[in-house]
């Protein structure tokens, strides 16, 4: 396994720097002009469009900062050595989940501080996989941060790995997998987002994120219908507002909390199987075997009581 871990942020704090002494909205978009190209380079080795999400995301993810709170924050970050807690973190990982054909890099990029989604949901860390080539991680020190960060880059290695096995390119505006070309659904975002919730909780001490358990019982019951039925959509806008919710019909982690449970559920009924041998696994495969339904679920409870 050869991953790489890539204090991008640093780079950031020198283009701020420069920006400093610039009025306001000159200095912002002098931020972002030297943003983009920077993560266009760092990211030249992905097919173009995932690249421009990648540049699209560091972008989106900075917001408008003052170039002096960003220095401030980024040397906070820099004082508690995040590289070498990203490089621990995934040193551990690759114990469980071996993956001596992986290669990849992890850029850690500074967040929006002034983003709640970012600083109170999130605990100041985001993250996502490009693929199996490339690991973005956006970072604010707020309390807590640096569990979070070991938290976050355990759970994307898991994705680099299944994107690896299943690799999945874009095509129409959907994820296809390239071996088969069919296209990704809600099932199979939810599975994965359970499996890297379930892998990376074994690892950690402490209580999970709260995405892992958004729903009340009741609500679960009540809302399962509208996402079971959905299981085949490949939208991607559809897909997202089940995973994450909707803030109206669909509550805030939906999905993550269902994906949790699936492969919860498949462990319970499989008691030898351990959570790193599933990451090869379809996530229909996980589903049927895990026998989750919350309304039947319900009603065995009812007649046991």
């Amino acid at each position: 396994m050869s991953i790489t871990v890539i204090p991008a942020y640093r780079v950031v704090t020198s283009f701020a720097k420069q920006t400093r002494d610039l009025p306001v909205e000159e200095s912002s978009n002098e931020l972002e002009r030297n943003l983009r190209q920077y993560v266009r380079n760092l990211l030249a080795m992905l097919h173009p469009s995932i690249m421009e999400l990648g540049e699209r995301s560091a972008v989106t993810q900075l917001g408008d900062p003052d170039p002096d709170r960003l220095i401030e924050a980024l040397g906070q970050l820099e004082a508690a050595s995040p590289k070498a807690l990203v490089e621990r973190a995934l040193a551990k990982a690759a114990e469980y989940l071996p993956r001596p054909d992986l290669n990849s890099r992890v850029f850690l990029l500074p967040g929006d501080g002034e983003s709640r989604v970012l600083t109170a949901q999130m605990n100041g860390v985001v993250g996502f996989s490009l693929g199996a080539q490339a690991m973005m991680v956006f970072l604010w020190p707020v309390p807590g941060w640096q569990q979070r960060l070991s938290y976050t880059v355990t759970h994307e290695y898991v994705h680099l790995v299944r994107n690896l096995l299943f690799p999945r390119g874009l095509s129409g505006g959907k994820l296809v997998y390239v071996k088969t070309q069919e296209p990704e659904t809600l099932l199979d975002a939810m599975v994965a987002e359970g499996l890297a919730d379930v892998f990376s909780m074994q690892l950690q001490e402490g209580p999970g994120p709260p995405w892992v358990d958004a729903l009340a019982p009741e609500v679960e019951r009540r809302i399962w219908p509208r996402v079971h039925r959905r299981f085949g959509v490949s939208d991607t806008v559809e897909i997202r507002r089940m995973i994450f919710g909707d803030n109206d019909r669909i509550p805030i982690w939906t999905g993550y909390t269902f994906g949790y449970r699936i492969v919860s559920r498949y462990l319970q009924a499989n008691p030898d199987v351990r959570p790193a041998s599933l990451v090869g696994l379809p996530a229909s495969a996980i589903y049927e075997g895990s026998g989750y339904d919350p309304s039947v679920d319900q009603d065995r409870e009812t007649e046991s009581t």
